[in-house]
């Protein structure tokens, strides 16, 4: 039997991605969301957790729970995440602290506390970043940005702290998919256009280019395909992109200067 540690598991990257597993595996599934329970209810191989991962006494508890069932975990996939979107000026510096503690020490704290797992087994451990993980701070996105680029950080340090041990960490960087977050997206923006006493114009540009990104945004089964070469791959790549954005990369590829100018004109007041 395998063994499966699906952290944000209400996310609908991480439904699509534990449909897939579920006749394969056993997986225990965490997160913050009580719809979790019923979710998932029923199916005899997916176990179901709420947990706050900021918060490390619930992690241990529930890694005590596990641990009746299986001392090993061939895998761990760290879904858990937010976008908090603004300007650095105007929001909250709690924006930032929030951000961080779920999209990037969160996930180090489950990482953590479930290490001896993988260790025995020489499992895996992928990490969810994002396209933003590679790509330049945008206006008005860089909370998410920020979170996503000291993610990638961390599990550069990882994967290669803990390769003497056979475990593999891999990074995967979706583009826009049709979830939540999504939604939340929009939602945020409507009321950071209304709130903003600086940035009227230029965030309801970076409104209309959002809503562009969306429309393309695919549908959440499509990421499965590269999450099955993360898990099941003898080699696996150290990172994989899906559905990542034409225009951002090309914009990323231009001297930091030439991205402030453009970016400059875009947003201007």
């Amino acid at each position: 039997m395998k063994y499966a540690l699906i952290v944000g598991a209400y996310s609908g990257l991480a439904q699509s991605v534990i449909d897939s597993l579920k006749d394969e595996f056993t997986i225990f599934a965490l997160d913050k969301n009580p719809i979790i329970k019923d979710l998932y209810r029923g199916v005899n191989s997916i176990h179901t957790y709420i947990c706050d991962i900021t918060d490390y006494s619930q992690i241990e508890a529930i890694r005590d729970e596990i641990k009746k069932a299986t001392s090993f975990l061939d895998v761990i996939i760290n879904f858990a995440g937010i976008v908090e979107l603004g300007s650095v000026i105007e929001v909250s510096p709690e924006a930032l602290n929030r951000t961080l503690q779920i999209n990037l020490i969160g996930t180090y704290k489950i990482n953590h506390a479930f290490f001896p797992f993988v260790k025995d087994s020489k499992g895996r451990i992928i990490i969810l970043s994002s396209e933003y993980g590679k790509l330049l701070a945008l206006p008005f996105h860089s909370f998410y940005t920020l979170s996503k680029h000291a993610l990638e950080i961390y599990a550069d340090s990882l994967r290669r702290e803990v390769q003497s041990f056979g475990i593999k960490v891999i990074k995967i960087r979706p583009g826009s998919f049709k979830t939540n977050m999504v939604d939340n997206i929009q939602n945020q923006f409507a009321h950071l256009v209304t709130d903003s006493k600086l940035f009227k114009k230029p965030l309801t540009k970076m409104e209309s280019l959002m809503i562009g990104e969306i429309k393309s945004a695919k549908d959440p089964k499509k990421i499965v395909k590269v999450f099955k070469k993360a898990i099941y791959k003898k080699h696996p790549r150290l990172s994989y992109r899906v559905h990542n954005s034409f225009k951002m990369r090309l914009l990323n590829a231009l001297p930091a200067k030439l991205q402030d100018w453009i970016l400059g004109r875009f947003f201007t007041n």
